[in-house]
């Protein structure tokens, strides 16, 4: 107990989240897509990682592509944007995965009720 003491002493943002914790969690929007933009982003700055995603966002007309878009695209045009070999191939197999699966939001969906 003498460490939650201390770090609401120390830290204001995280004593907030100490003294005040997450009861509801928000459900996110096309969580595929999510999950692919939390891969692109892993390891880099928050400004590069906005900076590769615009990127990303740009090679399919500023919108967000649909996961066969994203298995269409070659994993060379995705290096070009500054993602490693190991995310390019991460990406196209989230995307297939997906696909082949049928992952939507509403499939993942989950009440408690």
């Amino acid at each position: 107990m003498e460490h939650i003491i201390h770090f609401q002493k120390k830290d204001k943002r995280l004593s907030k989240i100490i003294s005040e914790p997450v009861t509801e969690l928000r459900m996110l929007k096309n969580i595929p897509l999510t999950l692919i933009a939390s891969i692109m982003s892993q390891q880099l700055s928050t400004k590069v990682a906005d900076i590769i995603h615009k990127r990303f966002l740009a090679l399919y007309g500023d919108k967000e592509p649909t996961l066969q878009q994203i298995l269409d695209t070659p994993l060379t045009t995705l290096r070009s944007i500054g993602l490693s070999n190991a995310k390019t191939t991460y990406l196209h197999n989230v995307a297939k995965f997906c696909i082949e699966h049928n992952i939507t939001d509403k499939k993942i969906e989950f009440n408690d009720e």
